[in-house]
């Protein structure tokens, strides 16, 4: 393991622990269960952790967690971290800096991470899904919009729009809070119970259709090795992995073997709040 993924790997067997004790039904999702599933850890270029849980599950580790969490973990979501821009949570290492290219300019906790996504339920019927593509496409635009009034755009041919969301911000302090947003939208997806639906959503990761899978493909999950850590993935991963990824053991070109995850500064020993103290990262 990488020193990157080594951090990470301490806050996954933090997470696991965690699960265990309180009897959460938990899984390695996406990469992370590729990465179990063929190589027993770590996909070996890549630098990135996903776990999800059960929305009620998801719930009682959000309200638990951080009291059995070692005090410089940090658990983030829109109800922790109000410039916090995404549906789901992340758990952060307060002794480290990650900032990624997309969020250097927010003014949010800024550790190295590893995702944790709710699994939510699928809308029962054609009224639901049009209230439900509607607020999506709201939710979207708000986000980037978020993202967008943090950064100043000289190449203004092209992001005139970006400048002007940049402006307003600053001129009226308009775009400067999603969090209601985002609660708006959690509150949606959270509104299609597991139990009625027969298919599974982690919206927090995306709402592609490879991300609506059969509650079968999740299943009572099976345990599988993840760098000598025994962890959880979806029962059917097979059938998960091939909708998510297709021929998922065939070896990949040399040119797709790269992580994607881009970011500005990985400082792995000093927390994020010294860079923020010496102005090291833009604001």
């Amino acid at each position: 393991m990488t020193e990157l993924q080594k951090t990470e790997f301490a806050m996954l067997t933090e997470f696991v622990r965690i699960c265990d004790t309180l009897g959460l039904t938990y899984y390695l999702v996406c990469g992370s269960a590729l990465g179990a599933a063929k190589y027993g850890g770590f996909i070996p270029w890549d630098d990135d952790i996903d776990v999800a849980l059960p929305r009620k599950d998801y719930e009682i580790f959000l309200e638990k967690a951080p009291d059995m969490l070692p005090a410089w973990y940090f658990l983030q979501n829109h109800r922790t971290d109000k410039q916090f821009h995404q549906v789901g949570s992340k758990l952060r290492d307060s002794r480290t800096t990650y900032v990624e290219q997309m969020t250097e300019n927010l003014d949010i906790h800024h550790g190295v991470y590893i995702d944790v996504f709710p699994l939510d339920g699928q809308w029962a019927d054609e009224k639901e899904q049009r209230r439900y593509r509607k607020m999506k496409k709201q939710f979207e635009g708000k986000r980037r919009v978020h993202l967008a009034y943090n950064r100043f755009s000289r190449s203004t041919l092209f992001m005139w729009r970006t400048n002007a969301y940049y402006l307003c911000n600053r001129l009226f302090g308009a775009f400067s809070d999603t969090s209601s947003c985002i609660a708006q939208y959690d509150r949606l997806i959270a509104s299609y119970p597991l139990e009625r639906s027969e298919r599974w959503c982690n919206y927090a990761n995306s709402a592609s259709e490879t991300e609506y899978a059969p509650r079968e493909q999740y299943g009572d999950g099976v345990m599988m090795s993840f760098e000598g850590l025994e962890v959880r993935i979806p029962e059917q991963y097979d059938a998960y992995l091939t909708q998510k990824y297709g021929d998922w053991r065939a070896d990949l070109p040399e040119d797709q073997k790269k992580g994607h995850h881009y970011y500005v500064v990985c400082d792995l020993h000093t927390p994020y709040n010294e860079y923020m103290k010496e102005g090291r990262v833009c604001r």
